[in-house]
């Protein structure tokens, strides 16, 4: 069960993900901000921090795929963006692993890169016509600060978590 803890942890984030994405959408509350949340990113960035870099690109990647499928309409923007962010940012030494203001500015750069990297994608596809300025302040700023609060909140318990799953599979390993 400890082996499918991680994976059934990123499906749940990822349906709840949808979901807020839904009550927070612009259109609700007929305010001009899109709240954009990149939780399943953070987790499989701590994932990666934690795990090791071969483990959270390999969940880059294959949720990458499931968010293009559902979310684009071409293939492969997340998939490689998301799997080549995880590698570069998936810093598993142990400094890092100890230091929970590191992991949450990391995954903040992160979610900000992976921002970036889709809106100039769908930018330079034609998917898009919104100019930078309104990226900028009606999506980017608030998303940041959604991921932000949830990065902040989520990261002990995250850590806690990635420990349990790290002490089981040493004790399995030990028997």
């Amino acid at each position: 069960m400890i082996r499918y803890l991680l994976f059934l942890v990123l499906f749940v984030f990822f349906i709840f993900e949808g979901t807020v994405f839904q009550i927070f959408a612009s259109d609700m509350f007929g305010t001009p901000y899109i709240f954009v949340p990149r939780w399943v990113f953070a987790i499989i960035i701590f994932a990666g921090i934690y795990r090791g870099r071969a483990t959270g690109t390999m969940y880059a990647v294959i949720l990458g795929v499931i968010y293009d499928v559902i979310f684009m309409s071409i293939l492969g923007v997340y998939a490689f963006g998301m799997g080549l962010i995880t590698y570069l940012l998936s810093i598993s030494i142990p400094f890092f692993q100890r230091n929970i203001p590191i992991i949450v500015i990391t995954c903040m750069i992160a979610i900000a890169t992976l921002d970036y990297y889709i809106y100039g994608m769908m930018l330079l596809l034609g998917l898009t016509s919104i100019i930078h300025e309104e990226f900028l302040y009606t999506r980017f700023i608030p998303s940041i600060l959604i991921n932000f609060a949830f990065v902040c909140i989520a990261a002990y318990p995250l850590k806690k978590m990635f420990q349990y799953i790290k002490r089981k599979k040493e004790e399995a390993e030990t028997v």
